[in-house]
């Protein structure tokens, strides 16, 4: 009987039945919940013992959600505890057991105990991840497909794991991916991408989407009509974290956002037009890994912090990132007209970017594993604002040919020059301040008189006095000094301010300044080649240098 119990407990995992299973718990006659005058168990203790005997165990997330770690034939599922899916896998294991049905008050107490068991048997949470995780040296990979693979990579290289450690959270509009294939080419993705500049920062920050634990500056994707911006975004969606929607659309409800924010990965935010304040702050946050305060979902009481890095992208036909703090996390990626010559059918590059799918994967997995080899030998003499990612990007342009470093940071430089070009044009303020500097090289005075020089010259720069953007008292324009400080720095322009007596004072000085020298390197030398041996990258070299005019014929 022990057997047969056994077998129909892990049937009833699998979503499988046995013949016998009926037989395994005998009839108490009794399908409420109270013990009736034989001292019979209720249904909820039978089918706790049921849960017991399929070898489920239960905890919590480090953000206090509780699981539950289910062997389902060869591999292990993890599943939320107030999830649907998780009662109706209830109600069928009892069914599975014992041909009867399972009342929801029964399965309502069973929940409650495991629930309990989850939050104070295991009171150490298991952080827990959406698609890319990192554990020590390990990099893992979610592939969620139906046998709940991953891939595990190291310095030593990569490979599909069939039971990978519990950190990876599922949710339903997830895909799976294909299974990556070893020794593949990711310069195939300039096929399908029409990166018109800045290929190898572009290639840098599409490995660097697999690397956790980091911020990732969030690609710009902007062009003319006819670029592909839209399917570019489409087509990194389903490289990075394939999901049922291919793109999304930015929200500006904070909680319809932090929903997103939560259960994607990679989020492509499509025709985007406009950011406001609090959304622009909330995807700042997103990307550094700041918290984001909301109640939880279907109570009235709970609050919830989710801490997280993503890695987002968006796209429009101009650029719709104004404010200078999301630009500064930002890279700025222009997209290529595609030509009428060249323009293939939907259809037709779809099926050849799914045929190429797996060596594109795979090429990103082989040149992780020589960037985790070459990353502890770097060191860069400067680090931008995004220093995390600057120095795991220069190791992966690294790993794609030796020298490629510095090109990733010459276009990177190049491209935060770009930034805060666009910066100082979007800030009323900063358009001004540059326009009131143009002929001076040092102007002292108050914040007062400031204002009102800026102001009188507003019309003049096609900027109306009455604009939201400029300030109308002093203590506004001091805060918003403070904000474009560092652009104004980057275009020689410097400011200090003093308090007296008779008000606040402002000193301004201009300097004038070269363009940004490239953030040159040292390499640390490692016994060995860095990993890049074997490999003809020399023609990739000359395609991101402009070497080759047009990657997509």
């Amino acid at each position: 009987m022990a057997g047969n119990k056994k077998t129909a407990v892990r049937a009833a995992a699998s979503g499988k039945a046995t013949n016998d299973s009926k037989h395994s718990i005998p009839d108490n006659g009794d399908n409420g919940n109270e013990k009736g005058n034989s001292g019979k168990p209720t249904q909820a203790e039978i089918l706790m013992g049921f849960v017991q005997a399929t070898g489920a165990d239960f905890f919590q997330s480090d953000t206090g959600d509780l699981y539950a770690s289910v062997p389902v034939v060869t591999h292990i599922e993890i599943w939320r505890l107030d999830s649907k899916d998780f009662q109706t896998w209830l109600a069928r294991l009892y069914w599975c057991e014992t041909q009867k049905a399972c009342g929801n008050e029964a399965i309502g107490q069973v929940l409650s105990l495991l629930q309990a068991k989850a939050r104070f048997d295991k009171p150490i949470p298991i952080k827990m991840y959406t698609r890319v995780a990192g554990q020590g040296n390990e990099f893992w990979y979610d592939l969620s497909n139906a046998t709940w693979q991953a891939i595990k990579i190291t310095p030593q290289g990569w490979a599909t794991t069939d039971n990978p450690p519990l950190m990876f959270v599922r949710y339903k509009h997830q895909q799976a991916q294909v299974i990556p294939q070893a020794g593949g080419d990711i310069r195939k993705i300039y096929h399908y991408i029409p990166v018109k500049r800045g290929k190898m920062l572009f290639l840098c920050w599409l490995v660097s989407c697999f690397v956790p634990n980091i911020p990732h500056p969030a690609p710009i994707f902007f062009g003319e009509k006819g670029s592909g911006k839209s399917t570019a975004c489409e087509r990194l969606k389903s490289l990075n974290d394939p999901s049922a929607l291919e793109t999304l659309t930015l929200q500006n409800d904070p909680r319809t956002l932090a929903v997103n924010l939560l259960q994607h990965w990679f989020l492509p935010f499509d025709n985007v037009s406009y950011i406001n304040e609090e959304t622009s702050d909330t995807l700042c946050r997103a990307i550094t890994g700041g918290g984001i305060q909301q109640r939880k979902l279907h109570t009235n009481a709970d609050d919830v912090i989710f801490t997280f890095k993503r890695c987002i992208a968006i796209n429009g036909i101009n650029n719709a990132v104004q404010r200078p703090d999301l630009l500064d996390r930002s890279i700025l990626i222009e997209l290529e007209r595609i030509t009428e010559a060249n323009r293939k059918e939907a259809a037709e590059l779809q099926t050849a970017f799914e045929a190429d799918k797996p060596a594109i994967l795979g090429g990103i997995f082989d040149t992780l594993v020589k960037a985790m080899n070459i990353f502890p030998t770097v060191k860069l003499n400067h680090l931008p604002r995004m220093a995390d990612f600057t120095r795991w990007a220069y190791a992966i342009a690294e790993a794609c040919g030796a020298g490629l470093g510095d090109t990733f940071l010459d276009e990177y430089a190049e491209n935060r020059r770009s930034q805060n070009t666009e910066a100082i044009a979007a800030d009323p303020v900063a358009t001004l301040i540059v326009a009131f500097m143009q002929d001076r090289t040092t102007w002292d005075d108050t914040v007062s008189e400031l204002l009102k020089e800026i102001r009188n010259i507003a019309f003049k720069h096609g900027i109306n006095s009455n604009t939201k953007g400029l300030p109308e008292k002093p203590n506004s324009l001091s805060r918003r000094l403070r904000g474009i400080k560092s652009n104004l720095e980057a275009v020689g322009i410097t400011f200090q301010k003093r308090e007296v007596a008779s008000g606040t004072f402002i000193t301004l000085n201009k300097q004038n300044i070269s363009p940004q020298p490239p953030h040159r390197h040292e390499v640390i030398q490692n016994n060995g080649d860095n990993g890049n041996s074997g490999d003809d990258w020399s023609a990739f070299g000359e395609l991101v240098q402009g070497g080759i005019d047009n990657p997509f014929i």
